[in-house]
């Protein structure tokens, strides 16, 4: 049965942004006379919330706070978001969902004015009913923004569908008692990802294609 509504993720499964966070972490992290992290690293140990993620790297927050930290990191995105493409398919799987006449909303930890900046740049806005970002810039958890959505507009939360790539949208969908699904090649590898037992698709465009063709 085809979802009252789709909630997707914004970074990494919308936004094709992986390479960019790790050359940002990279620079600072040898600033700090840090080892550097390498892309399989990365793709195994990027976890939520994005603190304990900072910790593994090696940061301590004993010289410099972790809101200091997350400061340099977002103003160095905000600079070269730009760079970013969509991912592959993900506009023709958006354009068709709307099509199909399914509400989308966006969810992301992304904060709130920088996620409506990005989204109007991107050209995507249009498909969303809603763009739910964060207060401020730290990367908590999404979970308790997802509950209020869901509570406030009144739907069963088994009629939605989550879309991400990270096992942190798997919770969140678990938290507010929402099925998921994850797509490969965002921010995780697929041996995380396949700890979660939910569907795994390659790409937007299988996504879309198993959804339509239920």
């Amino acid at each position: 049965m085809r979802p009252e509504l789709l909630i997707w993720d914004f970074n990494g499964t919308i936004l094709d942004d992986m390479e960019l966070c790790l050359t940002i972490e990279n620079e600072m992290l040898s600033e700090r006379g840090m080892p550097s992290i390498t892309r399989e690293w990365y793709l195994e140990h990027f976890s939520f919330p994005i603190r304990d993620y900072y910790l593994q790297m090696g940061y301590t927050f004993e010289t410099e706070s972790y809101e200091h930290v997350s400061e340099i990191f977002m103003q160095r995105y905000n600079e070269r978001f730009e760079t970013c493409p969509l991912r592959e398919g993900v506009l023709e799987t958006l354009t068709a969902f709307q099509r199909a006449g399914i509400p989308q909303t966006l969810l992301s930890v992304t904060q709130q004015d920088d996620l409506k900046r990005q989204a109007g740049k991107l050209g995507i806005a249009p498909f969303f009913s809603e763009m739910l970002g964060q207060v401020d810039i730290m990367g908590h958890s999404k979970v308790q923004r997802a509950k209020e959505y869901i509570a406030r507009i009144g739907i069963e939360p088994k009629d939605a569908l989550f879309i991400g790539d990270t096992d942190h949208d798997f919770e969140a969908a678990q938290a507010v008692g929402c099925p998921c699904v994850l797509l490969l090649h965002g921010h995780q590898s697929k041996n995380v990802l396949s700890r979660c037992g939910v569907p795994i698709y390659e790409s937007a465009a299988a996504f879309r294609d198993a959804l339509l063709n239920e």
